[in-house]
Protein backbone atom coordinates (compact mmCIF):
# COMPACT_ATOMS: atom_id res chain seq x y z
CA UNK A 1 0.00 0.00 0.00
CA UNK A 2 1.50 3.05 -1.00
CA UNK A 3 0.40 6.53 0.82
CA UNK A 4 -0.31 10.05 -0.71
CA UNK A 5 2.86 11.16 1.06
CA UNK A 6 4.80 7.88 -0.55
CA UNK A 7 5.13 5.79 2.46
CA UNK A 8 5.25 1.99 1.71
CA UNK A 9 3.77 -0.11 3.82
CA UNK A 10 1.99 -4.12 3.76
CA UNK A 11 -0.89 -2.98 4.46
CA UNK A 12 -3.87 -1.24 3.20
CA UNK A 13 -5.24 -1.35 6.78
CA UNK A 14 -1.92 0.10 8.17
CA UNK A 15 -3.32 3.71 8.76
CA UNK A 16 -0.36 4.32 11.01
CA UNK A 17 2.42 2.59 9.14
CA UNK A 18 3.18 0.47 11.92
CA UNK A 19 4.28 -2.47 8.95
CA UNK A 20 6.02 0.64 7.31
CA UNK A 21 8.95 -0.42 4.44
CA UNK A 22 10.29 2.89 3.21
CA UNK A 23 9.74 5.90 1.33
CA UNK A 24 9.49 6.17 -2.22
CA UNK A 25 11.35 9.25 -2.35
CA UNK A 26 13.76 7.73 -0.87
CA UNK A 27 14.40 4.47 -2.94
CA UNK A 28 12.02 3.00 -5.43
CA UNK A 29 9.48 0.68 -5.52
CA UNK A 30 11.66 -2.13 -6.76
CA UNK A 31 14.03 -2.21 -4.00
CA UNK A 32 11.24 -1.63 -1.20
CA UNK A 33 9.22 -4.72 -2.94
CA UNK A 34 12.16 -7.05 -3.44
CA UNK A 35 14.13 -6.11 0.07
CA UNK A 36 15.32 -8.15 2.68
CA UNK A 37 12.39 -6.45 4.81
CA UNK A 38 9.23 -7.66 2.38
CA UNK A 39 11.62 -10.38 2.10
CA UNK A 40 11.65 -11.33 5.55
CA UNK A 41 7.85 -10.03 5.70
CA UNK A 42 6.54 -12.28 3.27
CA UNK A 43 8.61 -15.46 4.51
CA UNK A 44 7.17 -14.70 8.16
CA UNK A 45 3.15 -15.02 6.67
CA UNK A 46 4.14 -17.76 4.24
CA UNK A 47 5.55 -19.85 7.23
CA UNK A 48 1.85 -18.78 9.38
CA UNK A 49 4.68 -16.66 11.47
CA UNK A 50 2.21 -14.03 12.06
CA UNK A 51 4.01 -12.71 14.80
CA UNK A 52 7.13 -11.90 13.04
CA UNK A 53 5.70 -10.23 10.26
CA UNK A 54 5.02 -6.45 12.55
CA UNK A 55 2.34 -5.69 15.17
CA UNK A 56 -0.54 -5.71 12.72
CA UNK A 57 -0.44 -9.08 11.73
CA UNK A 58 -1.19 -10.94 14.94
CA UNK A 59 -4.15 -9.58 15.61
CA UNK A 60 -5.63 -9.14 11.60
CA UNK A 61 -8.91 -10.59 10.85
CA UNK A 62 -8.04 -10.25 6.96
CA UNK A 63 -5.56 -13.93 6.87
CA UNK A 64 -8.56 -15.96 5.58
CA UNK A 65 -9.75 -13.87 3.16
CA UNK A 66 -6.03 -13.50 1.32
CA UNK A 67 -4.68 -16.54 2.31
CA UNK A 68 -1.91 -17.94 -0.21
CA UNK A 69 -3.38 -21.46 -0.80
CA UNK A 70 -0.51 -24.24 0.97
CA UNK A 71 0.59 -25.81 -2.61
CA UNK A 72 1.34 -21.97 -3.86
CA UNK A 73 2.74 -20.96 -0.57
CA UNK A 74 4.99 -24.44 -1.00
CA UNK A 75 5.87 -23.10 -4.25
CA UNK A 76 6.78 -19.53 -3.38
CA UNK A 77 9.04 -20.60 0.14
CA UNK A 78 11.03 -23.30 -2.47
CA UNK A 79 11.59 -20.88 -5.48
CA UNK A 80 12.65 -17.97 -2.36
CA UNK A 81 15.02 -20.97 -1.02
CA UNK A 82 16.31 -21.52 -4.08
CA UNK A 83 17.14 -18.00 -4.75
CA UNK A 84 19.50 -17.54 -2.13
CA UNK A 85 17.31 -16.08 0.61
CA UNK A 86 16.65 -16.75 4.22
CA UNK A 87 15.81 -19.98 5.10
CA UNK A 88 14.14 -21.48 8.80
Amino acid sequence: MVHVNGDLTTCCLDEHLENRLGKLSEQTLAELWQGPRIESWRLAQVQGRFEDSGPLCPRCNWRSAGALPADKAAAWLARFRASGGATE
